[in-house]
């Protein structure tokens, strides 16, 4: 009679199994926190263009606020820093004391595009006048308003060999894949 000796432990099919269970869980936790990290970053992307619309719409505001009619400085201004290699030269930078409304302004404008600049991929940002009629108790109303526009690229997008980088999007539309994310905002006087 002979005795047959029990044996503990893992075969190498029970390990090989395990080991390829182990692996696909570690490549859908890396896709996952990549995933997370782009999701994270565009969520960034929102808030500093959230910001940037709410410090114009604060300068828009200001001005209005005094009764001060909008004039062609902030309409149809577009920000556009990160093209625009003589920002310094174009506008005003630093603002004293004593500063003329029409240097205030400049300086608002170059605050507000040197942030969305410096805080999103391919930001820019336009202002512009529209007029809307309102029926107010069967009365036609006519106004003027501001939409304000901060556009960005979310993508993640690559340096070329120059240096330089390059954005496919130039407007704002339903598909970000395509073209740029955009948050906009209307002013009242």
């Amino acid at each position: 009679m002979s005795l047959r000796k029990s044996q503990s432990g893992f075969t190498l099919l029970e390990v090989l199994v395990a080991s390829i269970i182990m692996m696909v869980s570690l490549l859908g936790l890396g896709a996952l926190q990549s995933t997370s990290m782009q999701k994270n970053i565009s969520a960034m992307h929102k808030t500093q263009a959230m910001e940037s619309l709410n410090y114009i719409n604060d300068a828009l505001r200001s001005q209005l606020s005094v009764g001060q009619t909008i004039d062609a400085v902030f309409d149809g201004f577009e920000a556009k820093y990160w093209e625009s290699s003589n920002y310094q030269s174009n506008y005003v930078t630093s603002c004293g004391t004593g500063c003329s409304r029409d240097v205030m302004v400049k300086h608002m404008l170059a605050e507000w595009e040197k942030m969305i600049g410096e805080n999103l991929p391919f930001g820019r940002g336009k202002i512009d006048q529209k007029t809307a009629t309102l029926d107010v108790d069967g009365t036609a109303i006519s106004t003027d308003y501001y939409e304000v526009t901060v556009m960005w690229d979310d993508r993640q997008v690559a340096q070329n060999t120059d240096g330089s980088y390059t954005t496919l999007g130039t407007n704002c539309s339903s598909n970000p894949k395509v073209d740029l994310s955009c948050m906009t905002t209307i002013v009242l006087p």
